[in-house]
């Protein structure tokens, strides 16, 4: 499709990258000098981490006890390569083939795929503006016999932002532990979203295995994602059948950055640096986009943006192509393609800089009020 603009000066809205903050840039040129200060520091890199060393453990349990509000067993840590290497993981171990994954209606795109290949059938729970329904869940549960997990992502909730308040978050671990489901909680955005409830796992912490990458609150290329098991026991009867697997254990590297950034309080400070960068972002969203109603909340690397009948949002994501921005569908996240709202997902942080943000939620303004007058059809 031939576009007004060059391809190199195509505006991607669709990526929701950790957001750009100079506090990474010094707290990894000072982690690698660390590092290659060490004696021997070839030998940091030298072997395989399964499942992370004694170290990253006992410095990830420090860390995401902030968020869960208790001291960890570094026993319960797991890391692994990314989200999506800890799904595939689990899914293995704890569902077996032809077993039910059930999530939110619309989810995590990439879940669908990882669902599949694990030979798993899905089903979405239907959502309101806190997420997750949990008579809809109670039905779901009672329609799929046989084995089965939840998987939920119930702070600023992709692609809805939704966040569920602490009383729905009960009501969910209460339905799960009424059918014996064990409990999947992606808290990819707990560190930035500042009023943020407590996860599922400090309500649940027995029937919640939590995850937690560092993809958005850190750096997405150090391609690293922590695993809190309900237990010592139940992180090794994961890991140990896979050992030799070395598919999901997390680059030794990326691992050591990590760890140094924990150790320092590096972390803490480019998590909040972030944050910051994302509420300018909001900020200019709210003033381009003054005269559209969308959703968002703290922290959120997006907005959703609900469409009207007459606006159609496959047509509207091609008309937005044609003006070299990219945008995504609510039909991405999809779980079963039933009930798909008429809504939109715009990253805020794909964008390289402010101003390249603003020229792409210009155009959406403009081919947004532009149809509602009739002329960008």
């Amino acid at each position: 499709m031939a576009n007004a603009r060059s391809s190199a000066s195509v505006i991607d809205l669709t990526t929701a990258l950790p957001a750009s903050a100079s506090a990474l840039d010094d707290a990894l040129a000072d982690a690698l000098r660390r590092l290659a200060a060490t004696d021997g520091c070839g030998e940091l890199i030298r072997r395989n981490r399964i499942r992370g060393f004694d170290r990253d453990a006992q410095l990830g349990a420090r860390w995401l006890s902030t968020r869960l509000g208790r001291d960890l067993d570094p026993a319960q840590i797991v890391l692994t390569n990314g989200t999506q290497s800890a799904l595939s993981l689990l899914f293995s171990a704890l569902v077996p083939s032809g077993g039910a994954l059930v999530t939110e209606s619309l989810t995590y795109a990439v879940l669908r795929q990882i669902g599949n290949r694990a030979g798993l059938r899905l089903r979405g729970v239907a959502l309101d503006e806190e997420g997750m329904i949990p008579e809809a869940l109670e039905e779901a549960f009672a329609d799929l016999p046989g084995p089965r997990i939840l998987f939920c992502n119930p702070t600023v909730h992709n692609p809805t932002t939704a966040v569920m308040g602490i009383g729905r978050r009960q009501s969910i671990v209460d339905v799960c532990r009424r059918h014996g489901v064990a409990i999947i909680e992606d808290d990819v955005l707990g560190f930035l979203h500042r009023d943020a409830p407590p996860p599922i796992a400090a309500i649940a912490p027995d029937i919640t295995w939590y995850c937690m990458s560092v993809s958005k609150c850190l750096a997405m290329g150090l391609r690293m994602a922590y695993l809190v098991a309900p237990s010592a026991l139940s992180a090794a009867r994961v890991t140990e059948p896979v050992r030799r697997l070395s598919s999901w254990f997390p680059n030794s590297l990326s691992a050591l950055i990590v760890a140094q950034w924990i150790e320092s309080e590096a972390a803490t400070g480019i998590a909040m640096a972030m944050a910051a960068e994302i509420a300018k972002r909001h900020q200019l969203a709210a003033e381009v986009l003054a005269d559209i109603a969308y959703v968002t909340k703290d922290g959120a690397l997006h907005i959703w943006m609900p469409l009207p009948a007459e606006l159609p949002r496959q047509a509207f994501a091609t008309a937005l192509e044609q003006r070299a921005v990219l945008i995504r569908p609510a039909d991405l996240f999809s779980v079963d393609d039933a009930d798909i709202p008429n809504a939109v997902r715009i990253s805020l942080t794909g964008p390289d800089t402010g101003a390249e943000l603003k020229t792409g939620l210009s155009i959406v303004s403009k081919t947004f009020l532009g149809w509602s007058r009739g002329s960008a059809r």
